[in-house]
């Protein structure tokens, strides 16, 4: 029997390569013919590159859809050229057929983690550099721009200390701004809990301002103001470049940003969805093709049809459920719903399915 299973997953693989590039090659021209359309810059080195670090994303969309038409792509030459038969002659159900070749997209679904977590947020990053590069206009901005435990320089011998700093809102938690002499001895060291940045400003409440000019004389004078001003050569524009923000794209990403959220008391609902929505699609060649699998037994020839309204079913459901809770209105647990509801309607499939079916 291994060399049967052998058999299928090389029939398999040969149906991956021939469906995944033929859909990328489409999504990356449609991909290309929208960048044309807003460029400024054109150069053909940096157009091909682009087009390349867009590769590890589009496939990420791609691979589930690819996975199951490679599966159509079997059972129906397994069924028109009757090497089913055979099979099941061998005492080998449908059942157990189906079980061994899920081994397949499983792989593929630990690719796709690979992939999230360690390829798309470096080229997302290298894509967005040339982005700029060919002068298309604005890259949109990631919907919450946070920095957090960062130490910047924001002038001679002047340092900041960010807690959490909201990029959008121009607000944070925890500074500490600390300036130096010539000979890199402290000056004064101003603390405080809660801050916000008005163009060249930063006001911090209930500051405290602890000064060390006499401290060769260990003493040390320590005053606290309800409002204290901080003005050194800052502003949110170059404070963006300073923290190289990144908008977060892997999973990991997107749950450490939840818990800096939550850490500093503000709402987490936007980077807890994205995270359960991720971590809910990455398995979705498995899934998908669990779902689906039973019903290309089927002789209907609607069966190609019904298999893509469950592919686009699928992902706007876990769309829409990821908008929902990241305004609150449901769990964020519930994004796995859709994912239960296909494995449930796959696995009750699967148990009833039989020879008879054919």
């Amino acid at each position: 029997m291994k060399i049967l299973y052998r058999y299928l997953y090389i029939r398999l693989f040969i149906y991956l390569l021939i469906t995944l590039p033929s859909f990328s090659i489409v999504v990356l021209l449609a991909e290309l013919v929208e960048i044309l359309r807003k460029i400024k810059n054109f150069e053909t080195f940096s157009l091909i590159l682009y087009i390349f670090y867009k590769l590890p994303e589009k496939i990420y969309f791609i691979l589930p859809v690819a996975t199951v038409i490679a599966f159509i792509l079997l059972i129906k030459e397994l069924i028109e050229r009757r090497e089913i038969y055979p099979i099941l002659l061998n005492g080998i159900s449908l059942r157990q057929l189906g079980l061994n070749l899920f081994i397949f997209p499983l792989i593929l679904s630990v690719l796709q983690i690979l992939n999230l977590e360690f390829v798309m947020p470096s080229f997302k990053v290298k894509s967005e550099n040339i982005y700029q590069k060919l002068k298309v206009g604005k890259v949109e901005e990631e919907k919450y721009l946070i920095a957090y435990e960062k130490w910047v320089s924001v002038g001679k011998n002047k340092f900041i200390y960010f807690g959490f700093l909201d990029l959008n809102r121009k607000i944070g938690r925890d500074i500490i701004y600390v300036e130096f002499d010539k000979n890199f001895r402290p000056i004064y060291r101003i603390e405080g809990k809660i801050f916000s940045i008005n163009k060249d400003k930063i006001k911090v409440f209930d500051a405290k301002l602890i000064d060390f000019s006499r401290i060769e004389e260990k003493k040390i004078n320590i005053t606290k103001f309800h409002t204290y001003y901080i003005t050194p050569d800052v502003n949110i524009k170059n404070l963006k470049n300073l923290f190289k923000i990144k908008k977060p794209v892997s999973m990991t990403d997107y749950y450490k940003s939840a818990k800096v959220f939550e850490k500093f008391g503000y709402s987490a609902n936007y980077y807890w969805s994205r995270f359960f929505s991720a971590l809910a699609t990455v398995f979705s060649p498995l899934i998908l093709t669990i779902a689906i699998y039973p019903f290309l037994w089927n002789k209907r020839k609607d069966r190609l049809v019904l298999a893509f309204i469950g592919i686009t079913f699928y992902w706007y459901g876990i769309s829409f459920l990821t908008s929902l809770s990241e305004s609150g209105a449901i769990p964020y647990i519930t994004i796995f719903s859709i994912d239960i509801l296909y494995l449930t309607i796959g696995i009750i499939k699967l148990r009833n399915l039989t020879f008879t079916e054919l």
